[in-house]
């Protein structure tokens, strides 16, 4: 089983991809990067280029196949666009982001958005693999390309989960390296319970269509016994990995759990957080903006101590590095560590 960190707005960027890589990513086979936006003038924003740039990229050996660019469009020459010059720096595959459920995403027919219209999602993959088909027949050698491989994250559908079957139908028609599907529909955002025999008819019309894509599951991952409860269907569908985002979040340990690893320690998570910190601070300014990007984690990773809602106040207050800290000391001092 393979296991992959999802893109996560904001949350998943070059920091923590290096970090993470070093201390736990012995068993993460993929980083996705937080989207890009292909913007209809061609051009990324400077903060998601930068996020992508290979210089910023540390302890990878082949970053370019460990590191997935995903790109988020509503057209193919944007797209196409976008994965020639993820391609120019190095990358073997984007991902296009067909799941994404924010509401500022989905109302400019992206992300999540454009399962609204199959018929125009079918037109745009359609020009898209159009193009990559020639890319392929065109070059002697996959050096000589000019497009990387191209995966897709979806989810089953926008309100209703029995749209998946038309848009399995559309996937299936094109080369498509690899297939994630978030076994929720966009209305669910991240709430509730996936769909588990949505997922699975999903995969099999997927399948029955001709699909040949790798299939990758998404969706509540948070322990051992999550990923057991998910065993039949990964068997009986040949799911070939999984992709995890708010259970990485939440214990950075997770896929080595889940590979018959050790638990997080205490002592790994200090490191973790002391080094996350230090690394943000080398780009974000103003120390009251690190603490906030501190805090995002801290979202996640508070249920790692009992009885902490004190301590955690103390670190939400903090307003400089040193109360930051000095608060981030005292509850792995005061609080046990589950």
């Amino acid at each position: 089983m393979k296991f992959y960190f999802a893109p996560m707005e904001g949350i998943t960027l070059y920091p923590l991809r290096n970090i993470h890589h070093e201390m736990f990513g012995g068993t993460i086979d993929k980083y996705y990067t937080p989207f890009l936006t292909a913007h209809h003038n061609f051009h990324f924003k400077k903060r998601e280029k930068r996020d992508a740039q290979p210089e910023y990229i540390a302890g990878f050996e082949n970053y370019e196949e460990q590191i997935v660019p995903q790109i988020m469009a509503n057209r193919p020459d944007t797209f196409l666009w976008a994965a020639r010059e993820m391609k120019k720096l190095g990358y073997k595959e984007v991902n296009i982001n067909l799941g994404c459920p924010a509401a500022t995403v989905t109302n400019s027919n992206k992300g999540a958005g454009l399962l609204t219209d199959t018929e125009y999602l079918d037109k745009m993959l359609g020009d898209i693999f159009m193009e990559y088909d020639k890319d392929v027949q065109s070059a002697s050698n996959a050096d000589a390309r000019t497009l990387p491989d191209i995966s897709i994250k979806t989810r089953l559908g926008f309100t209703d989960e029995a749209e998946a079957d038309s848009l399995m139908r559309i996937y299936a028609k094109y080369p498509v390296k690899e297939l994630t599907i978030h076994a929720r529909v966009r209305e669910d955002f991240y709430k509730g319970q996936p769909r588990l025999e949505a997922f699975k008819r999903a995969a099999e019309v997927y399948r029955n269509e001709g699909g040949k894509a790798d299939i990758c599951y998404n969706g509540n991952i948070f322990s051992a016994d999550d990923l057991a409860g998910l065993d039949a269907t990964i068997k009986s569908e040949n799911i070939s990995s999984v992709m995890l985002g708010r259970g990485l979040l939440t214990d950075p340990a997770l896929a080595r759990v889940l590979s018959g690893g050790d638990a997080l320690k205490s002592e790994e998570l200090r490191e973790y957080l002391k080094r996350l910190y230090e690394e943000y601070a080398e780009f974000i300014p103003e120390e009251r903006n690190v603490i906030f990007k501190m805090l995002e984690h801290w979202a996640f990773l508070h249920v790692h101590f009992e009885d902490c809602e004190r301590n955690l106040k103390l670190i939400r207050k903090a307003r400089s590095k040193g109360e930051y800290f000095a608060a981030v000391n005292a509850i792995f001092h005061d609080c046990k560590f589950v």
